[in-house]
């Protein structure tokens, strides 16, 4: 893991190519979504004794009417992944995986099982004097959510290896840890001062001398402290 001046770890290319691959699926999953709540599921024929029979379209948006919201939460979670890291990662992705399943089994059971012509006839709020003669499913209708089902599994699984990869903070390591990289800065900070040194400083403006010293007495500062934190003396 590579970190940065100040003991954070940065971004890998892997793990941002992972970040933007999960972030594809899930608004590719939440488009579907969409999709799904504006194309035809069913279609219920109808009449009321006093005039032809009818046909009623049911909606996706009306058979399940948490495929907008759905679709809306995957769009927020598409910011989340970019701005989560670590375990807080990890959580989102296992609830992206938990919702996939649940997303899941609404389309799965109208697949599997005889279509409920009366939560049809509830979903589209048909008044109580039809009598429903028919109720017709679209079978693909299901199999476009499966599909964002699939592309939510594909981004919660692309975010868990992103947040594996993550690793974390100089804080939360191990105190061996944390002393190996401070050793490492101690000794890496004395070497350039000591090249720097060894170039001759002569040519270097009263201005430059000023600003590197200010800038190291920062730095060796920083280093001090946090030597002294982890147990490190930071005069060997």
């Amino acid at each position: 893991m590579t970190v940065d001046e100040d003991g954070e770890p940065t971004a890998s290319p892997n793990r941002i190519r992972e970040k933007a691959m999960a972030s594809v699926a899930l608004a590719a999953g939440a488009l579907v979504l969409w999709v799904a709540s504006r194309v035809t599921w069913a279609r219920v024929d109808a009449e009321d004794g006093l005039s032809p029979m009818r046909s009623f379209t049911v909606h996706g948006s009306d058979w399940s009417p948490w495929l907008t919201p759905a679709a809306l939460v995957l769009l927020a979670a598409v910011a989340v992944v970019w701005a989560l890291r670590g375990i807080a990662l990890r959580i989102v992705a296992v609830v992206l995986g938990i919702g996939a399943i649940v997303i899941a089994i609404p389309a799965v059971s109208l697949m599997t099982t005889s279509v409920d012509s009366d939560y049809a006839a509830r979903a589209i709020d048909l008044p109580p004097r039809f009598r429903v003669l028919l109720t017709t499913v679209n079978d693909w209708a299901p199999a476009i959510v499966l599909v964002a089902v699939a592309l939510i599994a594909v981004g919660a699984a692309l975010a868990m290896r992103a947040a594996r990869g993550a690793g974390m903070s100089s804080k939360y390591r191990s105190p061996a840890a944390r002393r190996e990289e401070l050793e490492r800065k101690v000794f890496d900070d004395y070497e350039r001062r000591k090249r720097a040194q060894a170039q001759g400083s002569g040519t270097v403006t009263a201005s430059e001398q000023r600003d590197g010293a200010s800038s190291d007495a920062g730095t060796s500062e920083r280093l001090l402290w946090d030597s002294l934190d982890t147990g490190v003396d930071p005069t060997e």
